[in-house]
């Protein structure tokens, strides 16, 4: 989905500080690169602080920034958290406080700092310098990760009050504190007994200097109201538990589920974080609703899932063709994972609301075009097509509009799904020939889908994202995409590599899953060691959409952070999309034939294989999974309604000894 941003004013925060940057080149300024927000699920986007590499953080869009310098006996400014390279510093999150939200732990060549939620609405930074005679300072300024003006700062010996709304507290020995400006000469190191300061300017700056070695603990506490979110969570992580030999790929997967929780704002997911994607978007959200299942948080996804139940038509494109059938799909997921007669049944007349557009899609002889909820992408808001969900139907086939063209193959694959999963819903519901009704033509979607998927009129990326994962339109023995895949691969890759960065990376990793479904997963792991090495903000495994500030709703242009994006990160389709992966990786309900197979540890590495292995609480459509390996030997328990056929990935081999045992369902 991309789109360039939209024209603004000369004088917004941005270019203020894009001047005050090119006036003062010699200064540190923020990196504006790899931020994460951080914040609990479901809280608006004025809750939610942002951190960049290194420490430095904002406590909310707008507020003011928080580095970390790190300065000489003699008062020189060596380096700051802004600008120690990122091969230089490692992160990641850390839950072993026990806290919903986790802190993020930061380790440089001169300190390690921890920033966490102490309690509501209150921050707090733990700062350890490491070794030296050098001394550590933080600057309270106007510019940072999603800084604003500091027009005030009051200091009373205790505690200092940034524009009359944020208290800032510390605990340090032998610490001192001077205020001033950042328009004024040597205002990085000069030394002042001030207790307030007032401008207007903007550029207020507090300096506080650690006079020893020691610990530096700082609080950052907003006075203004705090609103409770309305999204019930219960841990900021997987809900899996994992005991692989692969530390690194059970640290991604917590942390993918960590970046969606916490950008969720209210009961809807978004796209990507929230200030470039001030809006929930149907494709991008209902990977998110699936993946919260997946990984254990069934009661989250089933609170989101009531959004995409209640509403057709929503997303900065506005009304798209392939949005029933996907948020059928994600619904009824979330339903069979749930086993929640209740919700299944209030769930039923929406499911069936939106199988009725893919038939109207199906008969339609003229352009249809249908209403939408929710904000456009303001450079897209005056275009008269937005509205259009299809032309008139040919061949048998949906002419099905999303992203702003018409991929045929992609809107039919996800149509079929959506039928398909129908289906599964009126079955459990009890409405039988409605079921058949929706096998009958979700049959016929997929004959006229196979008959046109070599029209190379119809050739699309979206297809080779789509068409085993997560659709099923055809089984991983339909030789021309076979074919097809490979033949794209090949293009692609040199000898295994990425020749360049992919902008569309939920593009990327969802093909490693037709890989992996396909029965190659050494091509999927090609992939997750790509974005591996190539994370935005190194250790808390973060992605990025296009090369610019994609869809942008020019919510950053009044802030003074992330200044020259080059890219929209943190991107939740693609964390979704990783988190699915992985999860089917140790356990994927195959669907390919006319019953379902349970396939374990198809991502399983052959270098894995002579380790013990531990893996609990895998949810699928068929139950909630668990299984063990040691020794040569399976142990696989799944708590489900109906015994279902069980085989092992590739890398265990035949000689795999497997032990089933059909547990009570959850």
């Amino acid at each position: 989905m991309s789109s360039a941003s939209v024209g603004v004013g000369a004088m917004t925060q941005r270019r203020i500080v894009l001047g005050a940057m090119r006036n003062r080149p010699q200064d540190p300024w923020p990196r504006g690169e790899g931020h994460v927000p951080l914040g609990v699920p479901g809280s608006p986007r004025e809750q939610k602080a942002y951190h960049e590499p290194g420490g430095s953080f904002s406590p909310s869009p707008g507020s003011f920034g928080v580095s970390i310098w790190v300065v000489s006996p003699d008062n020189r400014r060596l380096a700051t958290s802004d600008d120690i390279p990122l091969r230089e510093l490692t992160q990641h999150y850390d839950w072993s406080a026990g806290g919903l939200v986790p802190a993020l732990a930061t380790e440089t060549p001169y300190y390690e700092c921890r920033w966490s939620l102490e309690r509501e609405a209150c921050w707090r930074c733990e700062l350890r310098p490491k070794g030296g005679a050098n001394r550590m300072a933080v600057l309270i300024r106007s510019a940072g990760p999603s800084g604003g003006p500091v027009e005030s700062l009051h200091w009373d010996g205790r505690q200092l009050v940034v524009n009359h709304r944020w208290v800032v507290e510390f605990e340090a020995a032998d610490a001192t504190v001077s205020l001033g400006d950042e328009d004024q000469k040597d205002w990085s190191s000069a030394t002042n007994q001030a207790a307030s300061w007032e401008s207007s300017s903007g550029w207020g700056c507090a300096r506080i200097r650690c006079g020893g070695a020691g610990i530096l603990r700082l609080t950052v506490r907003d006075t203004a109201p705090w609103f409770a979110s309305p999204l019930a969570c219960s841990a900021v992580k997987s809900a899996l538990e994992l005991d692989l030999p692969d530390a690194d790929f059970v640290t991604a997967l917590d942390s993918q589920a960590a970046n969606l929780l916490m950008g969720f704002v209210g009961r809807q997911t978004c796209p990507g974080e929230p200030t470039n994607y001030p809006l929930a978007w149907e494709r991008d959200g209902a990977y998110s609703v699936v993946a919260m299942a997946r990984a254990g948080h069934v009661d989250t996804a089933k609170q989101l899932a009531i959004h995409f139940a209640e509403n057709d038509y929503f997303g900065g494109f506005g009304a798209e063709g392939d949005a029933p059938g996907s948020a059928i799909n994600a619904l009824v997921a979330v339903a069979l994972m749930a086993d929640d007669a209740g919700f299944q049944k209030w769930l039923w007349p929406h499911v069936r609301r939106k199988a009725g557009l893919i038939y109207e899609m199906l008969a339609a002889k003229t352009t249809l075009r249908k209403t939408w909820v929710g904000p456009i992408v303001p450079e897209h808001a005056d275009k008269d097509g937005l509205p259009v969900i299809c032309n008139p139907a040919e061949n048998g086939l949906i002419v099905g509009n999303m992203d702003l063209h018409f991929p045929v193959l992609y809107i039919n694959a996800f149509s079929f799904r959506g039928l398909r999963q129908a289906a599964r819903l009126a079955e459990l519901v009890g409405a039988r020939a409605e079921a058949q009704e929706f096998n009958k033509t979700a049959e016929e979607i997929r004959r006229a889908w196979l008959a046109n998927f070599s029209e190379k009129r119809l050739e699309n990326e979206r297809t080779f994202m789509s068409a085993l994962w997560p659709t099923w339109i055809i089984g991983p023995d339909h030789q021309p995409f076979q074919t097809a895949i490979q033949e794209r691969w090949e293009r692609i890759h040199k000898e295994g590599q990425y020749p360049r960065t992919p902008l569309w990376t939920y593009f990327t990793v969802a093909e490693a899953h037709q890989w992996l479904f396909l029965d190659r997963p050494d091509n999927t792991w090609k992939t997750i060691r790509y974005f591996r090495e190539n994370q935005c903000s190194p250790g808390l495994h973060t992605y990025w959409e296009g090369n610019r500030e994609e869809n942008s709703f020019g919510l950053w242009e009044h802030i003074r952070g992330w200044v020259k994006p080059k890219a929209v990160t943190p991107h939740y389709w693609t964390a979704a999309e990783m988190l699915l992966l992985q999860i089917d990786m140790l356990a994927y309900l195959s669907e390919a034939g006319t019953e379902p197979a349970l396939v374990i540890g198809a991502g399983v590495p052959p270098e894995w294989i002579g380790r013990p292995m531990r893996v609990k609480g895998v949810r699928t459509t068929a139950g909630a999974v668990d299984w063990s390996y040691k020794d040569g030997r399976l142990e696989v328990t799944i708590r489900g309604k109906r015994r279902i056929p069980i085989r092992a990935g590739s890398s265990f081999g035949k000689g795999t000894r497997i032990a089933v045992h059909q547990g009570r369902r959850p």
